[in-house]
């Protein structure tokens, strides 16, 4: 029986061991997957921030893109509106030129008329 004992704490001085191993060997194992959680976290944290600061770019320069394509908008219907507004300030010019001319000869024909109607008034006084 001596024999089987010292076998048995052979055994058991044995596994203390070899547990004790798996477990340093576990607990190593845990803080390399915590370091390297650690780092995924804070290259996620690097990410976020990267993607912010991207989204952030993209967002100025499609509002910069959208502001500039509505004051060229504004520019485009504002010239037509300009032109609409000298064509027909041209075509109101060219009419009171015409109606003025028209004016112009009723009355330089009426001019001899009046002048006879003037002399026969002054002459029957």
């Amino acid at each position: 029986m001596t024999i089987q004992s010292s076998e048995e704490k052979k055994k058991e001085d044995h596994y203390p061991d070899s547990n004790a191993s798996k477990i340093q060997n576990a607990i190593s194992v845990l803080s390399e997957m915590e370091t390297k959680l650690d780092e995924l976290s804070n290259q996620v944290s690097d990410m976020k921030r990267k993607l912010l600061n991207f989204a952030e770019s993209e967002s100025d320069k499609s509002k910069s893109e959208v502001i500039e394509e509505a004051n060229r908008e504004a520019r485009e219907a504002l010239e037509a509106v300009r032109r609409s507004a000298q064509m027909e300030a041209n075509s109101i010019i060219a009419k009171g030129s015409s109606d003025m001319e028209a004016l112009r000869s009723k009355i330089s024909g009426k001019v001899s008329g009046a002048v006879d109607i003037v002399v026969s008034s002054v002459q029957s006084f």
